[in-house]
């Protein structure tokens, strides 16, 4: 019978049929059915049924379990089946049962024709499972099983092809505080715990809706604009359960979102670029929060974005002026140092600070503006001395970026040595870190500064979230009050509460043996109560603005100066 089959019309029609080009599991299904039909009477067959079951794996984030009839002869009455299986390229089983026609029992001939049938329609199937995996593959994020970018910008591109982009809003997040997981349990922990977040979202998607991972903890999403609220507050607040043999643990996380209506859409980048900026500007406000696109946000994105683009060709311009803002006495009027302050000189005109660090902080340029600043000190400093002329102790403020960087302490010490002045006139003044694990880094660093010399001071004390621990942890010289401590003297709520406040953070700091500095002193009214209180030495407007270096030149000169 087998060589009978082999060469018939009816084996030719079966071949044809089967191997037809399809690109979906049940359009193969239905054709594994027309071939069947075709050559069942010469197999004599009463019913085959298949069964897939494929394990989860990275490929299969959900395994697949599938059962199916692909042919019947509707009589009701078979005989006792035989079963084959085969064994899937990335496990699990394919198991194909055939039943014969009532009374029938299978020739040798016939069992190997039909193993050698239901190998191809095996064949078949595997092709077009590996085909469908293959491009499942290429458009998901293998480390969470989401979409990834490219099969994110495919179903914006449906949508815009049937003209339903204007009925979704986009979400562009970053999981709030996750390398905190990684605190908590090991990186490959932490991958299972994405992972599963991811998973989550997902779950939380209708079928016409999508989420995508675009890298690290950042993910897109387009959801039903009717459903955006909802995600929205489930984004804000997702709670998750991880526990391992070792430690167990419930995560909330939150996440900084960007959001944005989909109207007048013309292209697939254009939900991109309108995601993005509505996620720039939710970073801006602070981590965790959220933010809407609209185009007054749009302008000031690409303002920000116009500074990040101008800011190397200005700094190799010696487009930033360095000014000098003394630091006085409380007790003498004298001046006992100045903080360097930078501004920027672009076109004639003269832009603040609060203009365009934040967005060089954010980037990460405000490191190379930073060691600018230093230079420019230090220059500064060298030529007063060889002038013979004398110089304080100068403050130059490091962003709190240069945590992450490394050799920091031999950076800043090779740009003092190149000007070749003595190590106590500069002075590092870093930023207080919200991030308490940032103690430990900011100590080296610290220890590391005081080893060679180098003075170093906390900037807006009082303003993080564990000052107390702060001062504890990292042994600096100077700690500088945020003006929002210095009690004005109007009467206000809470005025009695700012007064014991700053009375006790001076006497701690005193007691500790480091000085302190109120910044943002303006009236003659506070700098009395800070000669009350014993703070050692003032900054701010009741004594000078900062000012260029000429001016400074001749403050300097003048040495004590009467408060305004």
């Amino acid at each position: 019978m087998c060589e009978k089959l082999e060469f018939n019309e009816k084996y030719k029609a079966f071949t044809e049929v089967l191997h037809r080009e399809v690109q979906t599991f049940e359009q193969c299904e239905e054709d594994v059915v027309q071939a069947l039909a075709i050559v069942a009477d010469d197999l004599k067959l009463g019913k085959v049924k298949y069964e897939l079951d494929a394990p989860v794996s990275k490929i299969r984030p959900h395994g697949e379990h599938r059962v199916g009839k692909l042919f019947d002869n509707q009589k009701g009455a078979y005989g006792k089946a035989k079963h084959q299986v085969f064994v899937l390229p990335d496990g699990g089983t394919m198991t194909f049962s055939v039943y014969p026609c009532e009374d029938v029992d299978y020739s040798k001939e016939e069992q190997d024709t039909q193993q050698i049938l239901l190998k191809e329609i095996y064949i078949q199937f595997s092709r077009v499972m590996m085909q469908g995996l293959l491009r499942g593959v290429l458009l998901t994020d293998m480390a969470t099983g989401v979409a990834n970018p490219e099969a994110f910008m495919q179903f914006i591109g449906k949508q815009l092809a049937t003209g339903q982009i204007h009925t979704y809003t986009v979400f562009f997040f970053n999981v709030h505080n996750f390398k905190y997981v990684n605190k908590i349990f090991p990186y490959e922990e932490g991958d299972v715990i994405l992972r599963n977040y991811a998973g989550m979202v997902d779950k939380m998607l209708l079928d016409d809706e999508i989420v995508a991972r675009l890298g690290g903890d950042n993910f897109v999403a387009l959801v039903k604009n009717e459903r955006s609220e909802i995600i929205l507050s489930k984004l804000q607040n997702l709670r998750l359960y991880h526990r391992t043999e070792i430690k167990e643990k419930e995560f909330v996380f939150g996440a900084t979102i960007g959001v944005g209506k989909l109207e007048d859409i013309r292209a697939p980048r254009d939900v991109m670029a309108r995601a993005s900026i509505a996620y720039q500007a939710a970073r801006q406000k602070g981590s965790g929060t959220v933010a809407f696109y609209s185009t007054e946000i749009q302008n000031k994105i690409m303002e920000a974005q116009g500074i990040i683009a101008s800011f190397l060709p200005a700094l190799e311009a010696h487009e930033f002026v360095v000014y000098y803002q003394p630091k006085v006495d409380v007790n003498t009027n004298k001046i006992c140092g100045a903080e360097a302050l930078v501004r920027w000189m672009h076109e004639g005109r003269l832009i603040p600070p609060v203009q365009f660090i934040p967005q060089l902080e954010r980037e990460g340029s405000v490191c190379r503006l930073d060691y600018y600043v230093l230079e420019e000190t230090c220059r500064f400093i060298r030529k007063r001395l060889d002038e013979g002329k004398k110089v304080p102790c100068i403050s130059v403020n490091f962003s709190r970026r240069h945590l992450e960087e490394d050799y920091l302490v031999k950076k800043i010490v090779n740009v003092i040595g190149k000007y070749g002045i003595d190590h106590g006139y500069i002075e590092i003044e870093l930023t207080e870190s919200e991030d308490f694990q940032n103690y430990e880094i900011m100590s080296e660093i610290v220890d590391g500064l005081r080893s060679e010399g180098i003075a170093t001071s906390i900037d807006d004390f009082g303003t993080g979230y564990s000052s107390l621990n702060m001062i504890k942890k990292v042994d600096l010289n100077v700690i500088k009050i945020d003006k929002s401590f210095i009690p004005m003297e109007t009467e206000y709520p809470g005025k009695e509460t700012d007064m014991v406040m700053f009375v006790s953070i001076v006497d701690l700091v005193r007691k500790l043996g480091k000085k302190t500095i109120a910044e943002g002193v303006e009236t003659k009214e506070q700098l009395r109560y800070l000669r009350q209180v014993g703070c050692d030495i003032v900054q701010g407007y009741v004594f000078d603005k900062p000012m260029p270096e000429s001016e400074f030149e001749v403050r300097l000169e003048q040495g004590y100066k009467d408060e305004e």
